[in-house]
């Protein structure tokens, strides 16, 4: 999430996701990840919301960048990911 670990604990209470989130305050990986947009003043630029799910080893599983701030895939999707990802679990396609 591109803002502070505050504001991010305050989504986490009414948001409960059973994996870990990334406080990204500064915005260095929302700009590594080519979801950053710039619009003028720092304090107004944003980032687009994007789904990242890597597996135990680090290598992205999964990608989903949104066209606007309220384009997100469906929270099934994100599960079903995160499913196949467990051990023992049969190997499905993403997407």
């Amino acid at each position: 999430m591109a803002q502070k670990r505050e504001g991010m604990q305050e989504f986490l209470r009414h948001h409960k996701y059973p994996f870990p989130l990334l406080s990204d305050e500064r915005r260095q990986v929302v700009k590594e990840y080519g979801v950053y947009v710039a619009v003028n003043f720092e304090s107004f630029n944003i980032a687009r919301p994007g789904e990242f799910i890597l597996d135990a080893n680090g290598t992205i599983k999964f990608i989903y960048i949104g066209s606007m701030q309220t384009d997100f895939p469906p929270d099934e999707v994100i599960f079903d990911v995160i499913d196949d990802l467990k051990p023992g679990s049969p190997t499905k396609k993403a997407g």
